[in-house]
């Protein structure tokens, strides 16, 4: 789009990304029209897995994928500086069958957020064939002209006392989910993906020890400026 100053056809400068890792400070520039701004929260931690006995099984789903929210910004809506906040990744729940932590919230001002998504449990020993939990939930973005809510964490399986499944972290709209496979004796838990994937969770087949659960990916804020 141009726009007319008189007899002078102004065009739109180069847009400029600004990529916020960590929380920190954004300030307004000179000329600026409008922002576009996008907020991921942290991805959920997940349950680490119980030590198990001859024939049985253990595990923990997945965390839950950061929420996501987008939203356009006028200059004249904006302050001198916004605070931005990135959320920090949930962490995994120590070897046993214990919780991970719920992903930080991501915002930019008060003007949208994102929060993280939660943490999964871990799961006692089973007699397979069994499921392994529930997921964590997604985060859920606030305040965006668009707000999508992060996936739920996957469920782990017990298929037999040699083949066992680790839930698959959720994924959020910038943090795809490591698709799981299935193995004969166990495996701990693996961190998400950048940038808000849920930790993936911990598996245990027969006569195994206690396992850690995985990390939550950290969100990310971007702030796209348009003059």
């Amino acid at each position: 789009m141009v726009q007319l100053a008189g007899d002078t056809i102004i065009a739109p400068g180069v847009p400029n990304a600004q990529v916020f890792t960590a929380s920190g400070t954004w300030t307004k520039p000179s000329g600026l029209r409008h922002v576009i701004v996008e907020v991921v929260g942290g991805g959920g931690g997940s349950g680490g897995a119980l030590a198990t006995g001859a024939a049985q099984v253990s595990g923990s789903p997945g965390g839950g994928g950061g929420g996501y929210a987008r939203k356009l910004i006028l200059a004249s809506a904006l302050g001198a500086s916004e605070t931005v906040t990135v959320g920090a990744g949930g962490l995994a729940g120590t070897a046993g069958a214990t919780a991970g932590t719920s992903g930080g919230t991501s915002s930019f001002g008060a003007f949208c957020s994102a929060a993280g998504g939660t943490f999964s449990t871990g799961v006692g020993a089973a007699t397979p064939p069994v499921m392994l939990g529930t997921g964590g939930a997604g985060g859920t973005g606030t305040g965006g002209d668009l707000n999508i809510q992060g996936s739920r964490g996957g469920m782990g399986f017990g298929i037999a006392a040699a083949s066992v499944a680790r839930g698959n972290g959720g994924a959020s709209q910038l943090g795809g989910s490591e698709p799981g496979g299935t193995v004969t004796s166990g495996a701990a838990g693996a961190p998400g993906e950048l940038y808000g994937g849920g930790g993936h969770g911990a598996c245990n087949g027969a006569s195994q020890a206690a396992r850690v659960g995985g990390d939550g990916a950290a969100g990310v804020v971007t702030v796209t400026t348009y003059f």
